[in-house]
């Protein structure tokens, strides 16, 4: 009785029916189980009866079977259903294998399904197409989709759970286990408690609580009573699976509809009984092909450049259903013959100095392309030079460089940006025959060295000036830094105040400007002649300003008076000196030389912090000669250059 209520159990498991396959195959397909093979080597055009090379463990042999036949090998059975004929002739067929175990592999079409482990934790399948393979790690009752094969796959089957009496077996799709012994020993640590185990003439031993692989089972023992019964739970170490050949789409269409697959537009025309006359066209109608379907069992279908439709059924009414595949690797594409590399290489940069990058475009396709637009898109840098190139025509393997220059303003990793280009190339399906194709380049990454940017400056005038009576500024000007960086010396002018004409100075508003070009450790020095028109105090505030902004500033008081008669004029000179650099802390000296009767000389020194955010709101001329920074780099650059 214990035995029929196990066999029962056995017969009753919901996956005993194993694994099927339904599809779409082509001709010199192969269908492959085990050591079972049938490979696809033609197709009759009369009956569809179908030429095929089959491989058992017994040997080869070809074999011609009728459509709508079954052929049965061992396990395997294949049915084959309808046949397509055209340029690439399809079968649609269906069938039955076994499981398949751990290790083994199944062949349907151009789909390989390797069963790598079957476990407590899943199932891993590979599955390969052509070249191109794909690992799934699933759960034991899982599916996947993979191109154009869809999968539903069930593994680790509990095959039996409960007592077996001794010499009881379990069996399942041919494989048996039997239990057929059991030890109960007395060690210095206790009774332990083993099972033994037959499988096709090996004995295994499992202790009690422990599991092993048995064959195609893993065998886990709960417990023993005794030495004639042992409860175990026994699991399937095979993969069901159920597989199909899908089609990318399926749809339907009256006559004189069109749907676009793919690149191409695909026209319905009209019925005539089973037949459909059909169309593709390139997207602005023109026709590429023509074909005539049959709906029946020995079949046409349509077929272009990676596109295949087949027909399905046709109502009363003319209204047809329709499959179609798509092989992007097959479709049309200009980029298969047309390519440009595109590659931005960069110099020598440091911060604030131009730094020429080399932009490289090389047709690596084999077609000639025409019209090519070069665009060079900046990222954190400022661009001195263009930025926009033309080529008429580029041959294959013809490279063409040009040089754009830009100036980093920041030290460290700084984005120099990336090239665009947009040219023209032909194309089978561009209604005039060509089309836009748009290619980038790698986006670059320029390490720029920093640049430290210092000037000395100096300023100095009489203290006491009379209305109307010209005064000389002096400005001693010293670049302290490490680099001959484009720059300018400001002055800001008080109302009351005139500036003598000069070829060299020019004038914003209520600012003069001087530029400056001072190499490193090179100093100059500077006049000027003002003329006061207002009796007051007036300060002279001089700057430098270079590309990082105002870089070093200081400052002069002139205190103007109006003369009276009989009045004794002293002559004073008030210095200041400043040292600063971008972002440092800069000393002022306020040096007084009195001259009096008593020839007694007066000097005072005294230390200000350099704030720029106080300078830049006392100079507004500064915003003048910030916009014109990147101006005066590039009339310093392109001056060097010539």
């Amino acid at each position: 009785m214990k035995r029929l209520v196990l066999i029962l159990f056995i017969l009753l498991l919901p996956l005993a029916e194993a694994s099927t396959f339904t599809g779409y195959v082509g001709l010199s397909s192969t269908i492959n189980v085990g050591n079972y093979s049938v490979k696809i080597k033609d197709v009759s055009q009369a009956d569809g009866s179908l030429l095929l090379d089959v491989s058992t463990p017994y040997g080869s042999r070809m074999e011609s079977v009728p459509l709508g036949s079954t052929l049965s090998l061992g396990g395997l059975n294949l049915t084959f259903e309808k046949v397509f004929f055209g340029p690439r002739s399809l079968v649609f067929l269906s069938s039955s294998f076994p499981y398949v175990l751990q290790g083994e592999n199944v062949t349907v079409g151009p789909y390989e399904i390797d069963v790598l482990s079957v476990g407590k934790s899943g199932l891993v399948l590979r599955v390969g197409y052509n070249n191109e393979d794909k690992t799934f790690k699933l759960s034991s009752k899982s599916s996947f989709r993979f191109k154009n094969l869809v999968a539903n796959v069930s593994g680790f089957l509990p095959v039996y759970s409960g007592y077996l009496k001794l010499n009881d077996s379990v069996s399942f799709v041919g494989e048996t286990v039997t239990f057929v012994e059991a030890r109960v020993e007395n060690t210095s640590k206790g009774f332990i408690e083993t099972v033994f185990f037959s499988y096709n003439d090996s004995t295994y031993e499992v202790p009690v609580g422990g599991e092993k692989v048995i064959g195609p089972f893993l065998v886990k023992v709960d417990d023993l009573i005794g030495v004639n019964y042992t409860k175990v739970d026994v699991n399937f170490l095979g993969v069901s699976m159920d597989l199909a050949i899908v089609p990318d789409e399926v749809f339907s269409l009256a006559p004189g509809q069109t749907k676009a697959l793919g690149p191409y537009l695909f026209r319905y025309e009209y019925s005539f009984g089973n037949r459909l006359g059909v169309s593709l066209l390139k997207p602005c109608q023109v026709v590429i092909t023509t074909a005539s379907l049959v709906v029946s069992n020995v079949s046409t279908l349509l077929y272009h450049d990676g596109l295949t439709v087949v027909p399905l059924s046709v109502d009363s009414s003319g209204k047809a259903w329709f499959a179609s595949f798509i092989d992007p690797d097959e479709l049309p594409s200009v980029n298969k013959v047309a390519n440009v590399l595109v590659t931005l290489k960069d110099g020598d940069a440091r911060q604030y100095l131009p730094t020429a990058l080399t932009v490289e475009v090389e047709n690596t396709g084999n077609v000639a392309l025409s019209n090519l637009t070069i665009e060079f898109v900046p990222g954190d840098v400022k661009v001195l030079s263009g930025t926009e190139f033309f080529l008429k025509s580029l041959r294959p393997g013809e490279k063409r460089e040009f040089k754009v220059v830009v100036l980093p303003t920041r030290p460290g990793k700084v984005s120099a940006g990336r090239v665009k280009v947009v040219a023209t190339a032909p194309y089978e399906l561009a209604c005039g025959g060509y089309t836009l194709l748009r290619f980038s380049s790698n986006e670059l990454t320029l390490n720029v060295r920093p640049t430290r940017v210092r000037y000395y400056l100096m300023a100095s005038a009489p203290e006491n000036a009379s209305l109307y009576r010209p005064v000389n500024l002096t400005v001693v000007v010293r670049n302290e830094g490490d680099a001959a960086l484009p720059a300018n010396l400001t002055l800001a002018v008080p109302q009351g105040v005139a500036v003598a004409a000069s070829d060299n100075i020019f004038a914003s508003g209520s600012s003069v400007v001087l530029p400056l070009h001072l190499s490193p450790g090179n100093e100059t020095t500077l006049s000027f002649v003002v003329v006061p028109y207002t009796p007051g105090e007036k300060p002279l505030r001089v700057a430098v300003v270079s590309l990082p902004g105002v870089v070093n500033e200081t400052s002069v008081s002139i205190s103007v008076f109006e003369e009276t008669e009989g009045e004794q004029n002293g002559t004073e000179t008030v210095t200041s000196t400043s040292t600063g650099g971008v972002n440092s802390t800069v000393t002022v000296t306020v040096t007084e030389t009195k001259t009096e009767a008593k020839n007694v000389i007066i000097t005072t020194t005294s230390s200000v912090p350099y704030t720029p955010l106080t300078a830049k709101a006392l100079w507004f001329g500064v915003g003048f000669a910030l916009g014109a920074g990147v101006i005066i780099a590039i009339a310093w650059y392109l001056a060097r250059k010539s």
